[in-house]
């Protein structure tokens, strides 16, 4: 039999991840351990990481160590923590995992970067993961041939209102704002400033649709019984959302990767649900100024035919994003609109830059989007229900890159 539902929610499906997740290098000194106490997340680094576990009672400590050129990062087999990770009794890390769920602020100080801009060992990067569900959901079941993907590759628009950007990519002007002013923006710098290498968080990446999922299979069809939404965050958008946050943490930034599920059980008023998660995290940590709502895009021709946006990148198949910046009018406030534009540009052209044709224009509208809540705020499309999850997360990882370069020239 057919199975009917794209989502299902099992009996350990409401339990996530309260503590911090860390991902650092080994430190000079010993990490507070209690600090790096984590529930077990379904997630395996890619091999640009090294990963150490310990078991304890009824959870895991993971502990991500992105490897360097500059210092060789040891690991440990058989669950052993080295002697650079310190020593903690058992009663203490179950005694962590008891306490009431809440992200604790970080108040080690901040490594500086050295002038020579190499990557020592003394120097910590961090993601701090956080609910983020253990489901798990077998969707090889949706296996039918019933609509063929179009897999079309989105280029360049030489429209009235697509304006090229100056290290590449274009912006869809979808607002009554002149062309020309909307040209001349695209030239102001952003005034965002980050600081690298810091254990502050600097950027949060969450995701107001949690539950966006992708094909299964070659991604030449779709089951049309499959509706492309899962609560199995290793196979929707928070997977994506985590490749982009490791490769953040591997260019030295802080950020925070959030997998609450805003649009599950239910939908309606998930963008509302969403500003109350935003808006706590920026109230606990004031030190955020980049906050990416990772989505992937649901295109669906006029006859009902499922849509990819893909391209070919290093002879591989690439998901297609896009980005949206809100734009402010009479009915959407977004106070500082034109300051998330600024930046918005930055991350397209340096996406383009790096990887032509990995991008869809830059759609630049009247909506919100939770954009209000502070500058640099974006949603990102990556993606939509007709490509396949390895395609978007091979675009996670080259956007993950090129965001990370683009805020490394924000940074102090």
């Amino acid at each position: 039999m057919r199975k009917k539902y794209g989502i299902r929610l099992t009996a350990a499906a409401v339990a996530v991840a309260a503590a911090p997740f860390l991902v650092t290098q080994a430190f000079e000194n010993p990490p507070d351990m209690n600090r790096l106490m984590a529930a077990a997340v379904n997630f395996t680094a890619d091999s640009g990481f090294a990963t150490e576990t310990v078991d304890f009672g009824n959870g895991s400590l993971i502990l991500y160590k992105p490897k360097s050129s500059e210092a060789a990062v040891s690991t440990v087999s058989g669950g052993e923590t080295p002697e650079s990770s310190g020593t903690y009794e058992q009663s203490e890390a179950q005694d962590t995992l008891n306490e009431e769920s809440s992200l604790a602020p970080i108040t080690e100080p901040a490594q500086e970067k050295p002038e020579d801009g190499k990557d020592p060992e003394t120097t910590g990067q961090y993601i701090i993961t956080q609910n983020i569900n253990q489901d798990s959901e077998d969707l090889t079941v949706f296996d039918s041939n019933d609509l063929e993907v179009f897999k079309n590759t989105f280029g360049s628009v030489n429209g009235t209102n697509y304006i090229w950007l100056e290290k590449g990519g274009q912006v869809r002007n979808c607002t009554e704002l002149d062309n020309d002013f909307v040209r001349e923006q695209t030239k102001i710098n952003t005034d965002i400033s980050l600081k690298a290498f810091s254990d502050q968080p600097q950027v949060l990446i969450m995701h107001t649709h949690a539950c966006e999922s992708y094909l299964v299979g070659s991604g030449d069809y779709q089951d049309e019984s499959y509706t492309c939404r899962t609560t199995d965050p290793n196979q929707s958008v928070v997977a994506v959302g985590q490749k982009i946050s490791e490769k953040l943490a591997e260019k030295g930034i802080c950020v925070i990767h959030d997998g609450t599920m805003h649009d599950y059980p239910a939908y309606n008023g998930c963008y509302d649900r969403a500003e109350d998660t935003v808006s706590s995290i920026l109230k606990k940590y004031p030190t955020i100024k980049v906050v990416l709502d990772v989505h992937r895009d649901g295109i669906v021709e006029s006859d009902g035919t499922p849509v990819a946006a893909v391209n070919e990148i290093n002879g591989r198949q690439a998901a297609q994003v896009m980005i949206i910046s809100a734009a402010s009018d009479g009915y959407y406030y977004v106070p500082n609109y034109l300051d998330n534009f600024h930046f918005a540009c930055l991350l397209q052209g340096q996406m383009e830059s790096e990887n032509p044709g990995i991008t869809r224009p830059v759609l630049f509208q009247y909506c919100q989007y939770n954009q209000h809540l502070t500058t640099g705020s974006l949603l990102l499309e990556i993606g939509s229900q007709g490509n396949t999850l390895e395609q978007a997360l091979y675009t996670a990882e080259l956007i993950g890159d090129s965001i990370g370069n683009a805020l490394l020239t924000l940074c102090s």
